[in-house]
């Protein structure tokens, strides 16, 4: 089936109210029902969901025409940590201007505000990028991408602990090999 507004995109459900085939774009579940975009706009209007309205007055996916709503303004650490991974991964493509850290001299500055301008402005943007089911699931996902970000900074650490040691341990075998004239025999193949 296709969508009835989309007639190009597969539908992903139908309305509850209305019947009409919706894609993810035209869907909002409230109450584990699914409505068309319509049919929230009109219950709104007429004021038949009291208390349910984080879902139909906060539509996300709808660029600079979704408004953003107040719980989930704030810091992004996702977007702050991984920047243009976080960014595909959100269609946010303004992070990918984070890759032009690879000029040299100045690319350190490129990075660096990129960092600050995606934690600061990060879920706004990710909210007005990608269609959500509700404020719980970005949350939920935007709390995934930040504890990915951290997990990928301490492998980082651990590595470069890792490879530090392993040049001490290299430059404290070479300044002893003299020490030890029977060397090659305890390495044997040399």
């Amino acid at each position: 089936m296709k969508c009835t507004v989309h007639t190009d995109r597969d539908a992903a459900g139908v309305c509850s109210s209305c019947g009409r085939y919706v894609c993810p774009e035209c869907k909002a579940v409230i109450n584990g029902k699914i409505y068309c975009n319509s049919c929230v706009s009109a219950r709104l209007d007429s004021g038949a969901w009291p208390g349910q309205a984080d879902v139909a007055i906060y539509p996300s996916g709808m660029g600079s025409g979704s408004s953003v709503p107040p719980e989930i303004r704030g810091w992004n650490w996702g977007g702050f940590l991984l920047t243009w991974i976080w960014g595909i991964g959100n269609n946010v493509w303004i992070a990918l201007i984070a890759l032009l850290g690879i000029i040299p001299s100045v690319g350190w500055i490129v990075r660096l505000t990129m960092r600050i301008i995606l934690g600061i402005k990060g879920n706004e943007w990710a909210w007005q990028s990608k269609r959500w089911e509700s404020v719980e699931h970005f949350k939920r996902v935007q709390r995934t991408w930040a504890w990915f970000g951290v997990g990928l900074i301490v492998l980082q650490i651990v590595l470069m602990i890792a490879v530090i040691a392993l040049v001490i341990s290299l430059y404290m075998i070479g300044i002893n090999i003299d020490r030890y004239p029977n060397w090659r025999s305890i390495l044997p193949g040399l």
